[in-house]
């Protein structure tokens, strides 16, 4: 991944996960890319925060009622797909788990 001022280089390859993220609550929640996992195999893999830099999606302040869409990147060994996702709305939340095909 690059743009004119940086290169974003993966150690294997970027596996992207494109998602909607909805505010259902009262208030203003902020969204972190890096408080998102994912689990393939049974190992964990960390999205990657120089590449959420790049895709706008480090981080969003999302109002009640309102909706983001984000790409969230994961350094993962070439070929490796599927898994699950551990999604947050904070880093000390306990997430919910979604399937990837």
């Amino acid at each position: 991944m690059s743009n004119q001022f940086e290169i974003v280089t993966a150690q294997g390859e970027f596996l992207n996960v494109h998602m909607t993220v909805a505010n259902t609550g009262n208030h203003a929640q902020s969204f972190f890319a890096t408080n998102q996992h994912l689990k393939i195999g049974g190992k964990t893999y960390d999205a990657n925060g120089m590449a959420a830099l790049w895709t706008s999606s480090a981080n969003e302040e999302v109002n009640p009622g309102n909706s983001i869409q984000v790409v969230v990147s994961f350094d993962v060994p070439p070929g490796a797909s599927g898994g699950t996702l551990q999604l947050h709305d904070s880093a000390f939340s306990g997430g919910v788990q979604v399937g990837l095909p």
